[in-house]
């Protein structure tokens, strides 16, 4: 029995996590000779891969995406120390 790597995907990605399930256990279930079992460990190893890497550039992004948030408040803070001292500095010198 082959996996239909296509398929699960698919399912993974409507989030039918129930289904997946549901088609693991079939293929674990079913007699399998050893070249088929090979096989199925072979297509379980990839879309195990391919849902690691996909979490891991969603992680990625969402941690650049906090960096360059952080970026943007540490710039706009600076400005406004940066504002304030200016403002004291005028206001020593008006003294």
């Amino acid at each position: 029995m082959t996996i239909d790597i296509q398929q699960i995907e698919k399912l993974l990605a409507e989030k039918k996590y129930d289904e997946v399930k549901a088609l693991i256990k079939e293929i674990v279930s079913t007699k399998q000779s050893d070249k088929e079992k090979g096989d199925a460990l072979i297509d379980f190893a990839s879309v195990y891969m391919d849902i690691t890497n996909a979490i891991n550039v969603s992680y990625k992004e969402a941690l650049e995406d906090a960096i360059e948030s952080i970026k943007a408040v540490n710039k706009a803070e600076n400005e406004d120390v940066d504002s304030a001292d200016l403002a004291k500095v005028r206001g020593d010198l008006n003294k």
